[in-house]
């Protein structure tokens, strides 16, 4: 079942004396992990687009229940990536009012518009890999966790929202395999060590990265948890941002995204 987060990471902190204020204000210590991590980018936007174009113009019932449950993964995504003004601009041209409501048309009305919205081709024509989605896969000492990871762009607050689906595998390079036999290949290779906390119903990470300084995530639902634990830990006055680990390392000139193999 998917899992929706809000999540901040506090930037350039002091590991020891981090993991020493966690303790004192009573989260429990999950241990220390070493992680190994397989990541994957799912399919082009273009080319599931093209795919739900073909699969509609079928006259089998199944292959179209199949297309409308890719659209609305699709539409889903795109709704977060596509600047809200332009939204609007597809949504004239369709003669619809949400872009969602795409979903609830005949097949035959869908493809029209389709056609009828210039702004809509030339845009997902445009956005080939979603940036803010892929998959993990990653050994936490001896937990494997297969993983699709959502990132959302738009946000009402200044908390990221993260949706994720999440299960335990039994063998990591077994499941990398069947990734790759169904065409999902892998992007690359890292590792890290974390560190684990539990406080309330927050988890906290202290993450550390090749060629990044150290850092602190808290995933809550909660911000009145979050803003507790900042304030209980000192650490108000750092940079916290809501951005995830590929964009720390543009801060840095660095992309991650070119790197296959990044280890200590």
């Amino acid at each position: 079942m998917a899992k929706f987060e809000k999540e901040i990471k506090v930037l350039d902190i002091n590991v020891e004396e981090t993991i020493s204020k966690l303790k004192k204000i009573g989260a429990t210590d999950k241990g220390k992990k070493e992680q190994k991590i397989y990541t994957y980018d799912i399919p082009t936007i273009y080319y599931r687009y093209l795919e739900i174009k073909s699969l509609l113009k079928s006259d089998n019932e199944l292959l179209i229940n199949v297309s409308m449950g890719k659209l609305k993964v699709l539409l889903d995504e795109l709704e977060d990536l596509i600047d809200n003004d332009m939204l609007d601009k597809i949504c004239s041209e369709m003669d619809i009012k949400r872009i969602k409501d795409l979903l609830s048309i005949k097949k035959e009305d869908i493809l029209e518009k389709f056609e009828n919205s210039k702004t809509f081709n030339n845009i997902v024509k445009e956005k080939l890999i979603n940036p803010n989605k892929w998959i993990r896969l990653r050994k936490s000492n001896d937990t494997i966790e297969l993983t699709v990871k959502h990132i959302y762009q738009k946000s009402n607050d200044k908390i990221q929202k993260v949706k994720e689906y999440e299960t335990n595998v039994s063998d990591f390079e077994e499941t990398n395999r069947i990734l790759t036999s169904i065409g999902i290949i892998r992007r690359n290779y890292q590792e890290k060590e974390r560190h684990s906390f539990k406080y309330k119903d927050a988890d906290i990470e202290i993450d550390i990265w090749p060629l990044l300084e150290p850092y602190m995530e808290i995933e809550c639902d909660s911000e009145n948890t979050i803003a507790e634990i900042l304030k209980k830990l000192e650490l108000e006055n750092k940079e916290i941002v809501s951005i995830n680990t590929e964009q720390l390392y543009k801060r840095k000139d660095i992309d991650v995204l070119k790197i296959s193999d990044l280890r200590f």
